[in-house]
């Protein structure tokens, strides 16, 4: 069976962008965008300036942005701009976790997704999908175009954005020699069978290999939270931030992530509307230097934080909170069954 034939791009450069000096990375990124037919178009900006922009051809206007003919370019980089600042807020509030800088965010949502990584530091790139299910592939051919820039272009390391895929997981039926420590918050219903079964699953899934720190939320306050920061194994992790500051830390941050989500919607938002009665993100990235911090919602009012300390675990640490939130997807809210006073 032939190879498909590579899709059609354009590629708009600000002036200061030249082929003599820059082209190299530019053949890349059109290089990637006509080799993955989910990407829409593609952004590179240099100290937050946007450099060029690769855009499939031929290409429909963003259905929410109106603009002059001629100005393509500027519309189609509004979402990576809005990402870009994003990025370097949610860096900043990153940061005082001690597990390094943030190197990848990924948005996804009902009908697209965006995609934001640095190649170097002031070297940003961005990523729209416009389609439901082009995240996935967005985000695979995102991490291998940067990976070429930075080990290709730049003579730079290899950061496993996304985790090292020949890792191994966790295996579910090799049970930890010590369960995570758990805890329950305001919004728990006063219910100690679902109590007991939410133990249960956090058992189940939160493990010292991969998913290391699991939070369930509802209306923004804590329901369930639990980790193994305790583990012997995971002790080294642990020498410039204590467990106690590192558990603080990440309550902290899903309080604040409030904020940055509403303005990560306002970016999707740019390239297709909110699905009515559904969350308007599914899922959220930061994959910072030593492991990433993930959100799953479970619902529009519900969602799931994890974190794993382990860069080469990133993948799998998502498929564990994916099973996780799939499982209490399944699990009956008793405060559903509650007569309210």
């Amino acid at each position: 069976m032939a190879a498909p034939a590579p899709q059609r791009t354009s590629t708009l450069k600000q002036s200061h962008w030249t082929v003599k000096r820059h082209g190299v990375i530019t053949e890349m990124c059109e290089e990637t965008v006509a080799a993955t037919p989910a990407i829409r178009s593609l952004c590179h900006y240099s100290n937050g300036i946007l450099d060029f922009a690769v855009l499939r051809a031929p290409l429909a206007p963003l259905s929410s942005l109106v603009t002059e003919p001629g100005d393509e370019d500027s519309g189609e980089s509004l979402p990576g701009s809005r990402l870009l600042l994003c990025a370097q807020d949610l860096g900043l509030v990153l940061r005082p976790l001690g597990t390094g800088e943030l190197m990848r965010t990924v948005v996804a949502g009902p009908r697209g997704g965006l995609w934001g990584g640095r190649a170097r530091p002031g070297e940003f790139l961005a990523a729209v999908t416009d389609l439901g299910d082009g995240v996935p592939a967005t985000d695979a051919a995102m991490n291998r175009l940067v990976t070429r820039i930075r080990t290709e272009i730049h003579s730079l390391p290899d950061e496993l954005l996304g985790g090292d895929p020949v890792a191994k997981a966790h295996l579910a039926s090799i049970p930890a020699p010590e369960g995570p420590r758990i805890d329950f918050g305001t919004g728990a219903a006063a219910d100690t069978g679902y109590e007991e079964r939410l133990r249960h699953l956090w058992r189940a899934h939160v493990n010292t290999t991969d998913l290391h720190y699991a939070g369930y939320y509802r209306d923004w306050t804590v329901v369930c939270v639990g980790d193994v920061f305790d583990a012997r194994e995971l002790g080294p992790r642990f020498i410039d931030v204590s467990v106690r500051t590192r558990r603080t830390a990440y309550r902290d941050l899903s309080r604040s992530l409030r904020g940055h989500v509403v303005r990560l919607t306002d970016a999707l938002g740019l390239i297709a509307p909110p699905v009515p009665g559904r969350a308007p993100l599914d899922r959220l990235v930061l994959d910072v230097q030593e492991g990433a911090v993930h959100v799953h919602w479970t619902s529009p009012h519900a969602f799931l934080l994890g974190v794993t300390l382990d860069q080469r675990q990133v993948g799998h640490a998502e498929q564990r909170l994916a099973g996780l939130a799939r499982a209490l997807g399944d699990e009956p809210d008793p405060r559903r069954f509650t007569t309210p006073r």
